[in-house]
């Protein structure tokens, strides 16, 4: 993955080298400390996805059901809000769907056949939501990633958005996959308010999430932003991965 003649333009500074705690350690300890940690992450998902589905499934599934009781509540009085009572509903219901997937085992399966019309429907359920003007350039030609990786693309655009919604204030929107040689090119662009990144701490759930899953694909996700000026969230990943 040819990433230096993709990213020349931004001139980006290179990325100091860190020497490792554990170099002093001995290749038998170090695997065992390996397989232990590894073993403590598993556990530690485990846990964290038996308490969204328990804790957080139950109140999105309050409500789903206070939400039903709205709509028949208001359906005289206000046919005005029908619509939007159940887009709510609709978001609710795929929330709920995440958490069951989250739960149950890896995620979004059918992506690996129908990415493509899966992230229209998200940019379009993004689009009625919010009202901000957004567009979706489709890769000309199909995308091939596995069901995780595709998962993982999914779940960039998925937070990426949700960032717009929530912060950009945004009036227009745009997001495009093309494939470049033997790399995959996935961008999310606002114009929006911007921000300044020396602003945001290096942990934030929302940005390491999606730094996290880059990795998972193969590659790096940069995010270019200044105020005033919007926001770009690029990955950069190969379209098949060397095993």
């Amino acid at each position: 993955m040819n990433i230096t003649t993709t990213l020349s333009r931004y001139d980006l500074p290179p990325r100091k080298q860190k020497t490792s705690d554990t170099d002093s350690i001995c290749p038998r300890c170090h695997s065992k400390q390996t397989r232990l940690c590894a073993l403590a992450r598993v556990q530690e998902r485990k846990r964290i996805a038996r308490e969204l589905h328990d804790e957080l499934g139950q109140q999105l599934t309050a409500l789903q059901q206070g939400l039903g009781v709205l709509r028949i509540h208001l359906g005289q009085d206000r046919p005005d809000m029908q619509g939007h009572i159940e887009r709510l509903t609709s978001i609710t219901h795929s929330a709920i769907d995440v958490i069951r997937e989250i739960h149950n085992g890896p995620p979004i399966k059918q992506l690996q056949h129908n990415l493509s019309s899966t992230l229209e429907g998200l940019i379009e359920e993004f689009r009625q939501l919010s009202e901000i003007d957004c567009r979706f350039n489709q890769p000309k030609q199909n995308v091939e990633l596995e069901p995780s990786r595709a998962a993982h693309l999914y779940r960039i655009v998925q937070e990426s958005l949700t960032n717009i919604l929530r912060h950009a204030n945004a009036s227009r929107a745009e997001v495009s996959l093309e494939r470049r040689e033997n790399d995959y090119v996935l961008e999310i662009f606002d114009d929006g308010q911007g921000f300044t990144l020396s602003d945001i701490l290096p942990d934030s759930t929302g940005i390491s999430g999606m730094r996290e899953r880059g990795k998972q694909l193969g590659g790096p996700v940069i995010i270019f932003s200044h105020p005033g000026q919007g926001t770009i969230v690029q990955a950069i990943f190969p379209v098949k991965i060397n095993t």
